[in-house]
């Protein structure tokens, strides 16, 4: 059973000028890639999102429309990780290398940093040991400079930490590219 408290109703408080401008930002329509297979539901998060879409997205998982080459999310699932890191190392290395051409990149594991470094029942693979899995997603995250975000295999918070995190880096960017700052102000939290 989950502790988690839950989502907040509202949205990202912005302040300019001492000043609520919140209503003045447009909700993100989240793009959803045509591959993942078991998508997660960020449009249920009206009160972040305006919309989900599926579209081909040439990097990642998620992005917001409008910044398809700003924004790239990459979702793995604890399973997926393992065998990513373990059958399909290249390939998720050219990822990474594609991921450094985005302002705002990261992969979302859904899975605590606990459940990363403690064995795991789901695979045979004597390859797979917890601490070299949390040791290359340290070397990934140096050396690409791609944020790994632990979340929890509690779906509900994993899409709640993705529509988060998605609306808010559209949030930043859209006040920034209408000159109104992106860094966190003073009442903006």
């Amino acid at each position: 059973m989950s502790r988690a408290v839950p989502p907040t109703a509202s949205r990202l408080i912005v302040r300019r000028d001492g000043k609520a401008i919140t209503g003045k930002v447009p909700k993100p329509v989240i793009l959803t890639d045509t591959r993942e297979q078991s998508p997660l539901d960020l449009a249920r998060f009206k009160n972040w999102i305006a919309g989900q879409r599926v579209a081909t997205l040439p990097t990642g998982d998620y992005t917001v429309e409008g910044m398809e080459g700003v924004v790239c999310m990459e979702r793995k699932s604890l399973p997926d990780l393992v065998g990513t890191l373990m059958h399909n190392r290249q390939r998720f290395f050219r990822e990474m290398e594609r991921m450094q051409e985005f302002q705002y990149r990261c992969i979302l594991v859904e899975a605590s940093y606990e459940d990363v470094k403690s064995p795991y029942s789901f695979t045979t693979d004597v390859q797979a040991h917890p601490n070299g899995v949390s040791g290359s997603l340290d070397a990934l995250e140096v050396k690409f400079g791609v944020p790994i975000i632990y979340s929890s295999q509690n779906r509900d918070l994993v899409e709640e930490k993705a529509a988060s995190w998605l609306s808010k880096t559209f949030t930043y960017w859209w006040l920034e590219t209408n000159g109104l700052g992106r860094v966190l102000q003073d009442g903006d939290l």
